[in-house]
């Protein structure tokens, strides 16, 4: 039996998408099998993100902050509010910052991700209000197994809960006043890398009671935990689990608190525990969401839609682990922050692999930037270039599993992707784009291989990367033809092709490469193609 199999090209790629309604709220769409999908406008949205640094957001500083973002080219910028800055006495808010951030955003057609430092910052207290940390009677610290105070606020009293709960839902109020027909502000971060550093847990006296309490009913029965109290019902991890439920439990008030006012999507990063990280309130914050603990914090703040990750590791191994962590059915892969790097812009394809809603690289507005630094901007900026104008195609294909993508690794140039229908992608990192691809195939220079694929019909395939070949191929080793590679781009959600490409072009498969200019005898780089494989079966 003799099959043929080609490639061919779309003038634009017709998708089941909602129509764009700007009176739409930002969502997080639950699909059949548990699929979680960022909504912006009615439309699936992958999120690019530059995080500005801590101190960015002033007013004063923001505008050189501002255009320093924009050289990486993102569809979104994360910012961070202030709780000192805020509500600089009690009950009086100044929105001076945010009408700022969103005034930026709009003149710069960007999306914004705010960014709550209230109670939990890095696992401490540094953005609570000095009139709060000045008065410890009312508004008491952690204190650590030798009753001494740290610097967290307690999660057990009712003053530090309350507090937070009515600045947060004035933050939100606000939010909904100047944006709420707008949506320039597509999610919320609901506290900062929470949890305590300087204890396990609390060891207030309310605390402690509560510690030797039962644990609650509903939580051990959720987690499959026997009843009784924590150290009957979690053993060694008694401390950390205590932790991470009272830490849970208080952010899910304020989460709750908020949604009830404005219900914009809201997620909380983790400080990672990975690289050999043992011991809670020392090597991470005890109480955050990290992966052991993914499943209770679940359980206890259901107002969080998501837990975002902030992985700042080189190592890709290490990198994917993480991402394995946490992209579950009830937990899209979301990279909340990254090292600003160019080691990590490749990484950001790993999250396209395993269907996640975005990724966001910390650190960006350097007003001196170093050498490494400019290559890092460049890097991420090819990435998002790339990628934002088809991130509506990108978050629906993750939704319907229809999104592939590889990421070149010491010792893995050559990787084989299993596409459907019966088809599987040759990705090859590091070859030139001319001759036959060798047997033996090394890593390229730079490591920075990366490929995404998004079959957009049956037999039809947009292809897009850096430093790698795409050759199609059967499954079953068939025999097949290419047809027609299309060379062009996206532009307002609509394919215009630049040019056909053919015969010596695609004899060795599609290549992307990172030069941009055309080369003799050579095929030309591509930006972006779109490839339609069709098979006759006689």
């Amino acid at each position: 039996m003799f099959i043929r199999w080609a490639m061919a090209c779309l003038m634009a790629v017709a998708l089941p998408l909602s129509p764009a309604l700007s009176d739409e709220m930002p969502r997080i769409a639950i699909g059949a099998d548990g699929h979680r999908t960022l909504m912006v406008d009615g439309r699936p949205y992958f999120v690019l993100a530059a995080q500005l640094h801590n101190s960015s957001a002033w007013p004063a500083v923001l505008d050189e902050a501002w255009a320093q973002a924009l050289k990486m080219s993102p569809n979104t910028i994360e910012a961070p509010i202030y709780w000192e800055q805020f509500e600089p006495s009690p009950g009086h808010y100044d929105t001076r910052n945010i009408d700022a951030l969103i005034a930026k955003a709009r003149s710069t057609n960007k999306r914004l991700i705010l960014l709550w430092f209230g109670t939990w910052k890095n696992g401490e207290n540094h953005y609570v209000p000095t009139w709060m940390r000045d008065n410890p009677e009312r508004y008491p610290r952690m204190l650590d197994e030798k009753g001494e105070p740290i610097d967290v606020q307690s999660p057990f009293s009712t003053n530090n809960r309350e507090a937070d709960i009515q600045a947060y839902v004035a933050f939100l109020r606000h939010l909904k006043k100047v944006d709420g027909d707008k949506h320039t502000v597509i999610m919320v971060q609901v506290e900062n890398e929470p949890g305590s550093l300087g204890s396990v847990r609390d060891h207030g006296l309310e605390a402690d009671a509560a510690f030797k309490s039962a644990a609650p009913a509903d939580l051990t029965r959720t987690l499959g935990k026997p009843a009784g109290s924590w150290r009957e019902a979690f053993g060694p991890q008694a401390d950390e689990a205590f932790a991470a439920w009272s830490t849970a439990s208080f952010i899910e008030q304020v989460a709750s608190a908020g949604r009830a006012v404005y219900p914009l999507p809201v997620y909380v990063n983790c400080w990672m525990r990975y690289k050999g990280f043992k011991y809670p309130g020392i090597d991470y914050p005890s109480g955050g969401p990290i992966w052991s603990m993914l499943d209770l914090w679940k359980a206890a703040a259901p107002s969080v839609d998501l837990i975002g990750t902030d992985i700042y590791t080189n190592d890709p191994g290490e990198y994917q682990r993480v991402l394995d962590q946490y992209a579950r059915a009830d937990n899209p892969s979301w990279v909340s922050e990254t090292e600003f790097s160019t080691k990590t812009a490749p990484y950001l394809y790993y999250v396209l692999a395993r269907g996640g809603i975005g990724f966001s690289v910390f650190g960006i507005d350097k007003s001196d930037p170093t050498a490494e630094q400019a290559a890092a901007m460049a890097a991420h900026a090819e990435n998002f270039a790339l990628l934002d104008p088809v991130r509506d195609i990108i978050g629906q294909a993750a939704a319907e599993h229809r999104l592939y993508a590889a990421v070149e690794e010491p010792g893995k140039a050559q990787q084989s992707l299993p596409l459907a229908d019966g088809w599987r992608a040759l990705v090859s990192f590091g070859p030139p784009p001319w001759g036959d691809t060798p047997g033996i195939v090394s890593n390229s220079p730079d490591m920075s291989g990366r490929v995404f694929i998004v079959q957009t019909a049956k037999e039809e395939w947009l292809v897009g990367g850096t430093n790698v070949r795409v050759e199609f191929v059967r499954a079953d080793q068939r025999r097949g033809q290419v047809l027609r590679v299309e060379d062009g781009a996206y532009e307002a959600g609509t394919w215009t092709m630049r040019r056909w490409l053919n015969g010596d072009e695609t004899d060795f498969g599609i290549n992307f490469t990172k030069k941009k200019k055309w080369c003799v005898s050579r095929p030309e780089p591509i930006s972006l193609a779109i490839a339609r494989v069709q098979v006759d079966d006689p």
